[in-house]
């Protein structure tokens, strides 16, 4: 065969190795970039409070991802709970952040206790806004308990990791206790926590 022919044989082959790439491993590179794209704009809008759109976008990049990644699924799925939780959708937020932990908190501790952080603080807050609505003691004192275990866990998972924020952790849990011993009319008359 000249080099003539080889070469426009090999020509002719590369579109066609291009083709079976692109429509093969290039597909799972083109879903990542696409993913990694909304996460970023997803991050950016929680990073400005934007929590609304920050929850469309986490839940469009879910939908975008890989299936073979759970990791990162359930990493998405914290982060688009949270944000729904942060844009008003107070139960749905705190169901679907504490449905990933229930998934991971054997098996991925970092994830676990950032999802175990999210969720108290989540029912501090639901709490804090409970009492406010007037809603009955049986109502808001079973989130008022649920935050206050696991603030209590967190602190004392740190605490035996030696970590620094063992004191924050510790404190948070006296937070849920005064919460919870506040006179209404003095919670009435306090500014709402930072995230409520």
């Amino acid at each position: 065969m000249s080099k003539k022919k080889l070469l426009w044989t090999v020509w002719a082959v590369v579109p066609a190795l291009l083709a079976i790439w692109w429509f093969g491993p290039g597909q799972d590179l083109q879903a990542r970039t696409r993913v990694a794209s909304t996460v970023e704009q997803a991050m950016t809008a929680a990073d400005g409070e934007d929590w609304k759109l920050a929850a469309e976008l986490f839940g469009q990049a879910i939908g975008e991802a890989p299936a073979n990644s759970p990791e990162s699924n359930r990493w998405l799925r914290l982060r688009a709970s949270h944000s729904e939780f942060m844009s008003g959708n107070t139960w749905n937020g705190i169901s679907g952040m504490e449905e990933v932990l229930s998934e991971i908190k054997d098996t991925d501790p970092e994830l676990a206790r950032d999802a175990r952080a999210r969720i108290a603080a989540a029912q501090y807050f639901a709490t804090w806004k409970l009492r406010l609505e007037g809603a009955k003691p049986e109502v808001w004192k079973p989130e008022a308990e649920k935050a206050r275990q696991h603030f209590r866990l967190l602190a004392e998972d740190a605490e035996a990791r030696g970590a620094k924020e063992t004191e924050d952790l510790k404190k948070n849990v006296e937070s849920v206790i005064w919460l919870e011993r506040l006179d209404l009319a003095e919670l009435q008359s306090l500014p709402l926590p930072g995230g409520c």
